[in-house]
Formats: C-alpha cells, sequence, structure tokens
C-alpha cells in the first residue's frame, strides 16, 4: 500500500481510534530473522503484567500506524481513515487477544522497568510476526494485496531496462539538475542500487550524455537534448524521481516522487509518491531504505501493466523518414500502385497486434506513429519482440525495391528511406 502521509499528526490520530488506551510510539527494530522482525519497545501500566502487553500492543499499532524503520521502508500499513467496519476490525485485534498471535512470545524478553508516577514502565525486546499482520489485513481487504511480481511475469514478458533520471522544471536540463542538486545525485545512486537488488537492467546516465548530442543532431526534427538522451539510451523505461526535505528542531522529513514512463510511446506505467515521518537524523539516512521500498511498489504497479501486454501486445513507437537527399517523397507511387504512405500504413495495420495503432502524423517526409502494438507472445520459449517487428518491416521495404536503413533502440523503431 503505497503511503502518502505518514506524520506525527496522524499518528497522534489514530491513537483514538484503538481503544482510549495510549500506545507508546518508541518501537525500534533490532533485526530482522526471516519473517520476524525483531522489536524493542515500552508500554505503562498499573502493574509489570499489563504494562508487558501494552508494550506488545505498542509494537504492532506503531507498526500499523506509525511505521518502523527498516520494515517496509518505514511506512504505516494504514495512512488514511478507515470506514467504520474496517476500523472496528483493527481495533478488535488491540481490544481481545488477537493481537498475541502476531507476537513470538519465546522471543519476549523484559530489558528493564522503571517506576513512572504511580505506574511501570516496561521496556521489552519482542518478535513481530509482520508479515503475517500484514496478510492479515490483505484478507480483511483493509490492505490491498499486492500485485505479481515482475519475478512472476518475466516468462511471459521480458524484463524491461531502466534509466533513472532527474524531474526537470521547464528549462531545466538532466544534466544542470544532477550536477547542481546533491540530494539528487543521492537519490538517483540509491534508485540504481533499488532497481539493481531486484534484478533490473539499469542505464546510466552520465554515460548516456556522451552520445546524446551526435544522435540529436543525426534525428533532427527539433528532438530535445532529454528525449535524445533516453532514445539512445537504449532502455525501455524511464523513472523520473524528484525529491525535497524539510528539517526543523523536530527532525527531517523527506518527500519522493517516481514516475515510470516508457521511452517509446510516453505512456506513464506506475507513479508512487511517499512522505517519510519526521525523524531525528539526516536526509540521506531517510532516503536510502524509503526509496527501495518504493521502488517495490513502483515495479508492482509496471508488472501490472506488462502483464496486459500479452494480450493488448507490446506498444512501440515507429518512424520513417525519408533522407532530403532522396527523390522520394510520402507521396511517390510506388511500383504504380499506392502513394509510399498508403503502403506503409496498410502494412502498419496488418502487423499490428489486433490492428491496434494511434493515428500516424504524416508529413511529406515523415511518417511517425506513437503507439504500435505488436505481437510480443512466447513460442516455444522463445519471446517475440520489437527486433522480429522490425526485421519483418525490413523485409517488405526490401521487396519494394527501396533502400532503406533501420535503428532499433529499445521500443523505438527508426526507418531511414533513401
Amino acid at each position: 500500500m503505497i503511503r502518502r502521509i505518514a506524520t506525527l499528526f496522524m499518528a497522534m490520530f489514530f491513537a483514538f481510534t484503538a481503544s482510549a488506551q495510549q500506545y507508546s510510539m518508541d518501537a525500534e527494530l533490532v533485526r530482522l530473522e526471516g519473517n520476524t522482525a525483531i522489536i524493542r519497545c515500552s508500554g505503562t501500566a498499573s502493574s509489570k503484567k499489563d504494562a508487558i502487553e501494552m508494550a506488545k500492543k505498542s509494537a504492532i499499532y506503531t507498526y500499523i500506524y506509525s511505521g518502523i524503520d527498516g520494515i517496509d521502508g518505514g511506512r504505516p500499513l494504514i495512512t488514511s481513515q478507515l470506514n467504520k467496519v474496517d476500523q472496528e476490525y483493527v481495533d478488535g485485534i488491540f481490544n481481545t487477544m488477537r493481537y498475541a498471535s502476531f507476537i513470538n512470545i519465546s522471543l519476549v524478553t523484559v530489558d528493564y522497568e522503571v517506576k513512572v508516577a504511580k505506574q511501570i514502565q516496561v521496556t521489552l525486546t519482542l518478535g513481530l510476526y509482520h508479515e503475517a499482520l500484514r496478510r492479515t489485513l490483505e484478507k480483511a481487504n483493509i490492505l490491498k494485496v499486492r500485485p505479481s511480481s515482475l519475478d512472476e511475469v518475466t516468462d511471459h514478458i521480458a524484463m524491461p531496462t531502466v534509466m533513472v533520471v532527474p524531474f526537470c522544471q521547464s528549462g531545466e536540463t538532466y544534466e544542470e539538475v544532477f550536477n547542481s542538486n546533491k540530494y539528487m545525485r543521492m537519490i538517483i545512486a540509491k534508485v540504481n542500487e533499488g532497481f539493481i537488488e531486484n534484478g533490473v537492467e539499469t542505464k546510466d546516465l552520465i554515460t548516456c550524455l556522451n552520445n546524446a548530442e551526435t544522435y540529436r543532431l543525426l534525428k533532427g526534427e527539433g528532438m530535445t537534448l532529454e528525449d535524445a538522451i533516453l532514445i539512445n539510451s537504449g532502455a525501455d523505461i524511464s523513472v523520473k524521481v524528484d525529491i525535497s526535505s524539510n528539517t526543523t528542531s523536530t527532525g527531517t522529513e523527506v518527500y519522493i516522487t517516481m514516475n515510470a514512463i516508457e521511452i517509446a510511446t510516453g505512456n506513464t506505467l506506475g507513479s508512487v509518491s511517499e512522505k517519510s515521518a519526521r525523524k531525528q537524523t539526516s536526509a540521506e539516512a531517510i532516503c536510502g531504505p524509503m526509496a527501495k521500498s518504493m521502488i517495490k511498489d513502483l515495479l508492482d504497479l509496471v508488472a501490472t501493466r506488462m502483464v496486459k501486454k500479452t494480450s493488448t501486445g507490446q506498444s512501440i513507437s515507429l518512424r520513417f523518414t525519408i533522407d532530403p537527399s532522396s527523390v522520394l517523397t510520402m507521396e511517390t507511387e510506388i511500383n504504380d500502385e499506392l502513394p509510399l504512405a498508403d503502403m506503409l500504413v496498410i502494412w502498419v495495420k496488418q502487423h499490428a497486434q489486433k490492428g491496434r495503432y494511434q493515428s500516424p502524423k504524416i508529413s511529406s517526409r515523415l511518417l511517425t506513429y506513437s503507439d504500435v502494438f505488436i505481437d510480443n507472445s512466447v513460442e516455444d520459449g522463445v519471446q517475440m519482440d520489437v527486433t522480429d517487428f522490425a526485421r519483418e518491416l525490413y523485409i517488405y521495404l526490401k521487396s519494394l525495391d527501396l533502400t532503406i536503413s533501420r535503428t532499433v533502440n529499445g521500443n523505438s523503431v527508426d526507418v531511414v528511406i533513401y
């Protein structure tokens, strides 16, 4: 579940929903042991026995409503007000002994206890079955079940390559933002690390800057340097990231957004946005685990879109350019049949998956498609892809006695007719 708001105010708001008791918000992760989180937290009550139980509830409460650093990027499970029925369900975990089923009692140890006024405050180390708690709330439809991961769809869809780029304001370039914003350099590095850890191939932004200008001059037609960087990178998806932080006497909070965009078509595949809780630490310490957790959510969204491509086909962009020195134009009749533009449009219509494509833009020497859906099925363990489509197109154009060259970059096909 994507967290959009996680503040102390929200935690205080929720504190009154799970019975009239007050839970401590000091739970912290000691370590992870498989699906069990070893947590240190405190509880206060009139007796030591009750204080121990309050500490157990506090660990669960903190995980649900505030988040614990080191688990799911420090994100809470619930970030908005629940309806009455769902709230009663969650309250029932605390108001009955159901909470005990999420505690590994063999790992409960009392670290120390102190008297506070007329009450006892106990600090515990305990084992929290955090994955079981999440699944319980998912089965109750309080949390959304995460969609299939990329690992579960790569038997049907090729794993995409990713290029992480900074979010730019109008008039800014990737290079300017990257070099002038230390937080941007930091978050791009962390996001790249996160994708690599999830088995996703990444393309380095700085490396791709080198050849982009040459590519832009070659293709012309008003292409921006940023577009040239993306197209020439060979990546399938660009992930635009933005980061801001705010530090006060009460701590630092970080806000991160990530947008996954298919480079060939410009279609948005997924977007995640999160705001950390305010913590007494640096932005650098917050953004690393936060970014890596967000990547999993983003990949889930991308995976969902990719699964659909097994039936709808892979979307690509297609560009036909007539070389300036050629005597041909898009109006030239080919083999005394039809104008070149019509021949190209008919072929694309016949070879697009289920005939699906967006109408082309046509001028005397240029014909472009922003979206053509092509077959990307798996046959005998072999993935059909954009190169297969480009090869069939090449064979067809050669059959028309045309002299051509073709370039395939990611999900973009460029054809030059001479």
